[in-house]
């Protein structure tokens, strides 16, 4: 895995509501880290994949301009600044080390004045489009055999707290700036833990909202595997709509419980007696769901050894009851 540290720094702080947007559209499956100062924004995220989709998703949010990597052709303001890195150590999927490790930089806008720039404790994080918060707490210190006075980072980023924190004693530093920006790096172990914990919890989540919906279709096919008629109408909405299609045309339709009984007690339904094995992808867009099933159809005196067949249905759901059943073969 070749992974690539990308930081863009935000000039006009009234800019970066618009580009967290841009970036959230992006649906990235890693911490996003947004730093504030005092004339401008610091994102930071590190990807296995160069994410090159963004460039054209700002572009497309700041019309009129363009990137370029020569300051001397560009535009007298620097609006945004975007970097991408890889370690000249990086190696790829088969351990080898690649060549020409990237290192880049693209311009947008005009950069702020190089000076000490005052800075905002807090941190924003996005994990997905959930903000979180984390603060670097900086105070005063002494070396007590130099007397030399400087600042000491706390190791407590949870808070915008400093009594009783320890502190980190791998050194004393220069400025509040310069302890900020270690801070920063410091509390990225943190932040990882969290969004681990974030992207279990949400797991969580997900199966639960998804365990009921699961356990209805899967009584219904249950029950029509084993032709349990009243098993099989028991979860159907009063006004259930079903459809059957074939090759991307509706073939049969009907709507209404009664008009599904007599469906199923049919010669031409094609429910019930199948022996469905419900493949593990599921595709949930709730009230959506959707289901890929397998079968082997009858053996026949012209087909001793039938070819499994694979087919799709789609439920909706409204109120723990089945609304509709889209049945395509």
């Amino acid at each position: 895995m070749i992974e690539t540290e990308i930081s863009i720094t935000v000039n006009r702080k009234s800019d970066i509501t618009l580009l967290a947007q841009t970036i959230v559209g992006n649906k990235f499956q890693f911490p996003v880290y947004i730093r504030e100062y005092e004339f401008s924004y610091q994102i930071n995220f590190t990807s296995d994949y160069e994410e090159w989709e963004l460039d054209t998703a700002i572009l497309n949010s700041f019309p009129g301009y363009e990137f370029t990597t020569d300051l001397e052709k560009g535009r007298k303001e620097i609006r945004i600044q975007i970097s991408r890195y890889q370690s000249e150590l990086s190696t790829d999927g088969w351990g080898r080390r690649i060549e020409n490790p990237l290192d880049e930089t693209k311009y947008l806008v005009k950069a702020s004045a190089n000076k000490s720039e005052k800075f905002n404790s807090k941190i924003k994080v996005l994990f997905e489009d959930k903000e979180q918060f984390y603060f670097v707490n900086i105070v005063d210190g002494v070396n007590s055999t130099t007397e030399e006075k400087g600042f000491l980072l706390l190791d407590h980023f949870k808070a915008n707290e400093t009594d009783e924190a320890t502190f980190f004693k791998d050194r004393l530093y220069k400025s509040p700036l310069e302890a900020f920006h270690s801070g920063y790096y410091k509390l990225s172990e943190l932040v990882d833990k969290d969004f681990s914990t974030y992207l279990e919890n949400k797991k969580k989540e997900i199966r639960e909202i998804q365990k009921q919906p699961r356990k209805i279709i899967r009584d219904f096919i249950n029950a029509c595997n084993s032709s349990d008629e009243s098993s099989i109408l028991k979860n159907l909405d009063e006004n259930i709509v079903f459809e059957v299609r074939k090759n991307w045309k509706t073939i049969f339709e009907i709507e209404g419980l009664s008009k599904f009984k007599e469906y199923l007690n049919s010669s031409n339904q094609q429910l019930c007696g199948k022996n469905f094995k419900i493949r593990s992808s599921w595709s949930f867009s709730l009230p959506n769901v959707t289901i890929g099933v397998k079968y082997f159809p009858p053996v026949t005196e012209k087909d001793m050894h039938p070819t499994q067949k694979y087919e799709q249905i789609r439920f909706v759901l409204n109120d723990k009851k089945i609304a509709s059943i889209l049945y395509e073969n």
